[in-house]
C-alpha cells in the first residue's frame, strides 16, 4: 500500500505514532486518554491536562491559515466553556516545507481570523464564540507545534520504545507494529474508560505479545514486507505439524480479492497441508457469505477437484453429520478422501453447539466475533485486505502481492 496515495491512513498513523510517543514520554502516575473528550490525545497529570490534536497535511503544497480554523475553534470552544480548568491546548501538525510554527503575533491573527470566518461549515462554532471569547486568555494556554513527516515520526516512536527498555532487535517487527495496533484498537473503543492507558500498562502488554500484529494499520507501515516475512516464520512452526486441526473464520467484505482468489487459495492449502495420510485434521472454512454464495463456492471448489462437506441434508443442517470424519482410502501411497474440508456459513457456524475445538483458529479480515470459542486454542488473527497476502503468510505462495 502506498501511504502517499492514501492520505486518511497516513493521518491515522500520524496520530497513532504521536500517541505512542506521548504515552512513552509520560511520567509515573500520568494517564493518557486516546480520542479523549476534548482532543485526540489527552495527557492527565497531577497538575492538569494537555490536550493535543494531530493534523497531517502531507498532500498540501503549503500551509494556509484556513486549514487550522476548525481545530482551533474546537479548542476555543472548550476553553470558553471551561476557562478555569488547568488545560493546555496543543495543535500538532505537519505541512511539507514548514519547519517552524507561526510566532505569537501570527497565531493571534489566525485565532481572530478563525472567529470571523464566513465558512458555512464553521458556522455553529463561530456563531457561539464570536465576540464572547477571551482571545488572550486562550492564547496563554494554546500552542501550535510543527511535527516531522510521518517516516521521521515513526523513527521517534521506535527510539522511544528503545529508551523505555524494549530490546532493539524486537522493535521493528514486534514491539513497534504491535504498539501501533494496540493504540488503534484502544482509540476505537466506545467506552471512554477503555481508552485510558498508562506507560506501564502499555509496556507490560507489549512485553507479553510474541506475535507480530497483521492488521490494516500495520500493513500500511513502510516495513510491510518485513512484517509479513516475520509473521510467516512465526506461523510456520504450527503449520509444519501434521496432526493439527485448523479452522478458518473469514469475514469476506474487507478482503478485496476474495471472489477471485479464495477458491485457488483453498486448493493450494489442501494440496500443501492436507494430502498425506498423517494429515488427520479435516480443515474447516467458515465464511461470512449467504447460503447461495456458499453453494456457488462449493461448486467452484468441486470443479478444481476439492470436495467439501456442508452438513446439509436437503434444507436441514445436521451438526453430527457435519463433524463426522470422511471415509479415506490409501492406494499406492495416494490418499482418496470422501471430502477434503468442511464448509459452512458464519451464521450457521456461530449457532453450533458442538464443542470440538480446533488446534489453530485463523481469523481473516476484521470480524470481531465475541462469541467464538477460543479458550485453549491457538488464535491467529490475520486482518489483511488480501487473500493473496494470507496465502503468502501461511506458506502456500511465495508471492505476497
Amino acid at each position: 500500500m502506498s501511504r502517499a496515495a492514501d492520505y486518511p491512513i497516513s493521518g491515522f498513523l500520524y496520530q497513532f505514532n504521536k500517541s505512542l510517543i506521548e504515552i512513552l514520554g509520560s511520567a509515573e502516575g500520568d494517564v493518557v486518554v486516546l480520542e479523549g473528550i476534548i482532543e485526540d490525545i489527552e495527557v492527565h497529570t497531577f497538575s492538569g491536562m494537555t490536550a493535543t490534536q494531530c493534523k497531517y497535511h502531507e498532500a498540501a503544497e503549503r500551509f494556509t491559515p484556513s486549514s487550522i480554523y476548525k481545530p482551533v475553534l474546537q479548542m476555543i470552544e472548550d476553553f470558553h466553556a471551561n476557562s478555569r480548568a488547568s488545560v493546555r491546548y496543543v495543535l500538532f501538525c505537519h505541512y511539507p516545507g514548514m519547519d517552524d510554527a507561526p510566532g505569537d503575533a501570527e497565531l493571534k491573527q489566525y485565532v481572530k481570523e478563525s472567529l470571523e470566518s464566513k465558512n458555512v461549515d464553521l458556522k455553529r462554532l463561530t456563531a457561539g464564540l464570536r465576540g464572547k471569547v477571551d482571545v488572550d486568555g486562550f492564547l496563554g494556554k494554546f500552542s501550535m507545534k510543527v511535527g516531522p513527516a510521518l517516516d521521521a515520526l515513526e523513527e521517534q516512536a521506535r527510539a522511544a520504545l528503545e529508551t523505555n527498555g524494549i530490546p532493539k532487535g524486537e522493535i521493528d517487527t514486534l514491539a513497534y507494529p504491535n504498539a501501533i495496533n494496540l493504540i488503534a484498537g484502544i482509540s476505537a473503543k466506545h467506552d471512554p474508560a477503555a481508552r485510558r492507558i498508562t506507560k506501564r500498562e502499555l509496556l507490560e502488554r507489549l512485553k507479553n505479545i510474541r506475535k507480530t500484529a497483521i492488521s490494516r494499520w500495520t500493513m500500511a507501515l513502510r516495513t510491510r514486507k518485513q512484517l509479513l516475512d516475520t509473521r510467516r516464520k512465526q506461523l510456520k512452526a504450527h503449520l509444519d505439524l501434521n496432526s493439527r486441526l485448523r479452522y478458518f473464520v473469514i469475514e469476506t467484505e474487507p478482503l478485496e480479492d476474495f471472489e477471485e482468489a479464495f477458491v485457488l487459495f483453498v486448493k493450494d492449502f489442501i494440496q500443501k497441508y492436507h494430502f498425506k495420510q498423517s494429515h488427520i485434521g479435516t480443515p474447516l472454512f467458515c465464511l461470512g457469505v449467504t447460503r447461495d454464495q456458499l453453494k456457488s463456492i462449493e461448486s467452484r471448489l468441486f470443479q478444481v477437484g476439492i470436495k467439501s462437506s456442508n452438513g446439509f441434508r436437503g434444507d436441514q443442517f445436521d451438526e453430527t453429520d457435519f463433524f463426522r470424519e470422511p471415509l479415506c482410502k490409501a492406494k499406492n501411497g495416494e490418499i482418496t478422501r470422501e471430502f477434503h474440508l468442511r464448509l459452512i456459513g458464519l451464521e450457521d457456524y456461530l449457532g453450533l453447539s458442538n464443542n470440538r475445538k480446533c488446534d489453530d483458529l485463523f481469523i481473516l479480515g476484521e470480524p470481531g466475533f465475541s462469541s467464538l470459542k477460543t479458550k485453549d486454542v491457538n488464535v491467529e488473527h490475520l486482518a489483511t485486505t488480501s487473500i493473496k497476502e494470507v496465502a503468502y503468510l501461511v506458506g502456500v505462495s511465495n508471492v505476497y502481492e
